[in-house]
C-alpha cells in the first residue's frame, strides 16, 4: 500500500508557486507635525494634528447640507 501523505506533499512541492527574487517592502507616505513632529499622512485634508492641536491649514468654506 502506498503512502498517500507523499503523494500529496510532492504534488505540494512541485506545484507551489516560487516566490525568489521577488521583494516587496511596505512603505507609507508621511508628513510631520512642525508643532509636535508627529506622523501624518500625506494627500489628505487633515488640518489639526490629533496629537497637539496645531492647525495644518487654515479653511474658510461652510460646508452646507443637501436640503431636501
Amino acid at each position: 500500500m502506498s503512502n498517500p501523505f507523499k503523494k500529496i506533499t510532492k504534488n505540494a512541492e512541485t506545484s507551489k508557486k516560487k516566490w525568489d527574487g521577488i521583494r516587496t517592502e511596505a512603505t507609507s507616505s508621511t508628513k510631520t507635525c512642525k508643532g509636535c513632529g508627529a506622523p501624518r499622512p500625506k494627500k489628505t485634508n487633515l488640518t489639526t494634528c490629533n496629537y497637539c492641536g496645531f492647525t495644518f491649514m487654515d479653511i474658510d468654506v461652510e460646508i452646507k447640507a443637501d436640503e431636501d
